[in-house]
Parts: structure tokens; sequence; C-alpha cells
């Protein structure tokens, strides 16, 4: 065998200067990984998802909050799943940056959980403001194209905090738990009618 190439137009090329452009070329991809940072990624850090929801004013505020929902699926029977992605009711669109909780009841059918959303207030008075608003937008028709056709929607007040339960019949995985979750929840505060 020769010690030389051919290159495309049949001239004799040395093997080294192959041997050369491929060491430039695997140099040159070297050089662009390094300076773009080097190495493989970084794994993922191991921290919670990062909700998209407002957080509460005071850690105190979130800790009520999350209190006041844990006992109303304790009172029914459910297991409290204080996990799990945000939670975004379809709210009037000024309300979005109320601060919000969401913890879910959870059953055997269900182990991922039913979320009650709870929508923190700075006050009593401007809770029943927004609870009515709230109730409102529920019963919009541009509002009702968000969830699924069947969904029905429980909305209660309790001082500060307006709690919502959006059900889907025909999607619950547990609808005898939804159905308890739903019936305890009425049991707490003050309801507020959505319009028909």
């Amino acid at each position: 065998m020769s010690e030389a190439a051919t290159t495309g137009s049949g001239t004799p090329r040395p093997r080294r200067s192959i041997g050369r452009a491929a060491a430039i070329l695997i140099g040159g991809f070297a050089l662009f990984a390094w300076l773009a940072g080097g190495g493989p990624p970084s794994p993922d850090p191991t921290l919670p998802p990062v909700s998209s929801a407002p957080t509460p004013r005071s850690a105190a505020e979130g800790e009520q909050a999350t209190g006041l929902l844990s006992q109303i699926i304790s009172a029914a029977g459910l297991g409290v799943v204080l996990t799990g992605p945000d939670v975004r009711p379809p709210l009037p669109i000024d309300l979005y940056d109320l601060p919000r909780i969401v913890v879910r009841g959870a059953s055997a059918l269900d182990p991922s959980g039913m979320p009650l959303v709870a929508i923190l207030c700075t006050d009593a008075g401007s809770a029943a403001m927004a609870a009515e608003r709230i109730a409102a937008s529920l019963a919009t028709p541009g509002n009702l194209v968000l969830v699924p056709p069947d969904a029905r929607f429980t909305v209660r007040r309790s001082g500060s905090t307006v709690i919502i339960f959006q059900r889907t019949p025909s999607g619950d995985p547990d609808p005898a738990a939804a159905d308890l979750l739903e019936a305890t929840l009425n049991a707490f505060g003050e309801a507020v009618p959505i319009p028909r």
C-alpha cells in the first residue's frame, strides 16, 4: 500500500494531512465545548418543583391556610398530600396575583389526590368581595371553556381565605371520595353561591 491517498481530483495527498485535518476538527470541537461551559450538563437539583402560584405574604399565613385545608381533608377521612402541581382555577384576571395554597385529598383509588385551593386575601372584607367575584367568574361562559363540560365548583369562605373545589364527575378516579370531600367542605366556613 502506498503512503498517499487521492483527492477527488485524483492528485495524491499524504495521509498525514488527513490526520492533521481530523486533529484540527477534534480540537475545534473541544475548544468550542470548553468555551460553552465544557463537560456534560450538571444534574438537575433535587429540590421540589417551583410553583407558579404567588406565595403567601408570610410563613404564618401559609401555615394557617395549609392547616385549614388539611383539617377539611382529614375530616373527610382522606390523606393529606402537600405536594403536586399547581392548580389555577379560572379566576378573574386581577385576582391571579393573590397568593394561593393547594392541598390534595388522597384516597386508595386516587393517590395523587383531589385539590382544594385556598386563595389568600388580606382580610375578611376583601375575601368576601373576592369570593363573590370568583363565584361569578366560575359561571361565565368564557371561563367555562377552560374546564370540562361537567365540571362543578364549590366555593366557601373562611375569614380571609376563599376555598375552591373543582370536581368533574365524569373524570373522578374516586367519585365516593370526591362526594365526601365536597360534603365535608360544605360544612366549613360560609357558602358562596355560584350564579346559575
